[in-house]
């Protein structure tokens, strides 16, 4: 075990240099550095693979009697021999090509964003998602899952499209109906600060270091598409500044809670399996706790508005953006009423994507329809529509789901974190401290020890209920 337990260190730290790179590329790569940085990647990516293809890992996975392992090492076997599995049923050539593609990708994405035109991408797009067909295809043999479901399961383990429809059924035959007979505000407040972006993340950095931050091990930079990645004890989260700050600032703690997250995994398990974060769905419980449960609540908007001098457009433009009900085109943009219909939306066309091989016209086609039919929005632009997030261009499906999961288990979470009402009453420094030592002990330190419904039976009692979020929903947004 002890000679796996090194192999799989060595696959985490190399994980860590390509976060780095990856980071990097979104934050300071020269435009015509592109090139030079998918032959840095597109290698270190067949290091990482050649890692688990060894006869030496296939011998040791082979010889390990399950009967000698304490329960810790049963489950990072368990966890290993997906792992290994996984990596090594989708083809080297292909990884290699993907990773080229997904880099070109990202920057073609950039530019046709930028000047709304599709036609920019749309080629290169078609052969990223031939590609990504061919993956699922090879997951699909091994996983003994459906393609789409494979995808799926690269980033959560424990939901696929079966369970997700069940959970989802809550979007579609309550929150869409709300959403559609409700009043909804157009053109909300918009604040414009007269402080500098310098002044404005200095003041929040020590707003982030009461929430758990640790400035020590991460850093803030700007980004085209705020994100959190980095490496062990170097987080790096980023964000971008918007005409409407609000939506800057809400995208720092969104990012924040995925860097607590990371922070504060089990130190003893850091480089093995059991120590990585459970899910992207986990993971996005988190960020949304930070950003939903925490930022967007009344009583601590206030506490935060110091930093503006408590202006009183500001906490207008707060009311308006996050506690009433919205028509907006923008996922990231949206409140968290339509926030789900949004992400219902991509998972819909997901399934179409692979269970009938569309393409991109006939994608942005279903797109704009179903922004008809599921939030009465027309769409105006492609920015504003098929090309608005980054995920598709970097070749990443099965993904989407995570958002609403993640957003349905903070629910959870915050109905059964004790804490809780105490820092609705008062958002002092030592609740705040209280609610971050819970989250830790109960969900970043738990890691891949538990299931996702494992580590909600022993917070709530039972596994995960979208009542909770439904409940959450209606508190906020329904008067």
């Amino acid at each position: 075990m002890n000679k796996l337990k090194k192999l799989f260190k060595n696959y985490y730290i190399l994980n860590d240099i390509s976060g780095i790179l990856f980071w990097d590329n979104a934050t300071n790569l020269p435009s015509n550095s592109i090139t030079s940085r998918s032959e840095q990647m597109t290698l270190l990516a067949e290091y990482t693979d050649k890692i688990f293809r060894s006869p030496e890992v296939l011998n040791e996975i082979s010889v390990i009697n399950s009967s000698d392992l304490n329960e810790i090492d049963l489950k990072n076997l368990r966890l290993m021999k997906n792992i290994i599995l996984r990596e090594n049923s989708v083809d080297t050539n292909l990884k290699s090509e993907l990773v080229k593609q997904k880099l070109k990708c990202e920057h073609l994405w950039r530019k046709s964003r930028q000047e709304n035109n599709s036609l920019i991408i749309e080629k290169d797009f078609n052969y990223l998602l031939s590609l990504v067909h061919e993956e699922a295809s090879q997951l699909s043999q091994a996983t003994q899952l459906s393609p789409y479901d494979s995808l799926i399961s690269k980033y959560d383990m424990d939901y696929n499209s079966s369970k997700i429809d069940g959970i989802f059924s809550v979007i579609k035959s309550e929150i869409i109906p709300q959403y559609l007979n409700s009043d909804k505000i157009k053109d909300p407040c918009v604040f414009h600060s007269s402080i500098s972006e310098e002044k404005v993340l200095e003041d929040t950095k020590k707003k982030l270091e009461i929430l758990n931050f640790d400035f020590s091990k991460g850093r803030i930079d700007q980004s085209h598409h705020p994100f959190c990645g980095g490496a062990n004890d170097d987080v790096r989260i980023t964000t971008r500044f918007e005409d409407n700050i609000l939506e800057t600032l809400s995208a720092i703690f969104h990012e924040t809670g995925h860097g607590v997250y990371e922070q504060n995994r089990p130190n003893q398990y850091l480089y093995e399996p059991v120590g990585q974060s459970r899910s992207l769905s986990v993971h996005e419980s988190q960020s949304l706790f930070y950003e939903n449960h925490i930022f967007k609540s009344h009583s601590y908007f206030l506490n935060f508005s110091e930093i503006f001098n408590k202006n009183e457009d500001f906490i207008k433009s707060f009311n308006e953006h996050y506690h009433t009900i919205r028509s907006n085109p923008i996922r990231v943009s949206s409140d968290e009423f339509s926030y789900p219909i949004h992400v219902y939306i991509r998972y819909e066309i997901e399934k179409i994507i692979f269970s009938e091989k569309i393409q991109f016209q006939e994608i942005k086609s279903l797109w704009n329809s179903y922004y008809k039919k599921f939030l009465d929005i027309d769409i105006d632009s492609e920015s504003n529509g098929i090309l608005q997030d980054i995920h598709w261009y970097e070749g990443i499906f099965g993904y989407f789901p995570t958002y609403a999961l993640g957003a349905m288990i903070s629910s959870q979470i915050k109905y059964h974190c004790p804490f809780y009402e105490d820092f609705l009453d008062n958002p002092s420094e030592q609740n705040l401290k209280d609610i971050t030592s819970w989250l830790s002990t109960n969900i970043h330190q738990k890691a891949s020890l538990l299931s996702s419904d494992e580590m909600l039976q022993n917070i709530s009692g039972e596994k995960l209920n979208s009542k909770y979020y439904s409940n959450h929903l209606k508190d906020r947004f329904i008067k």
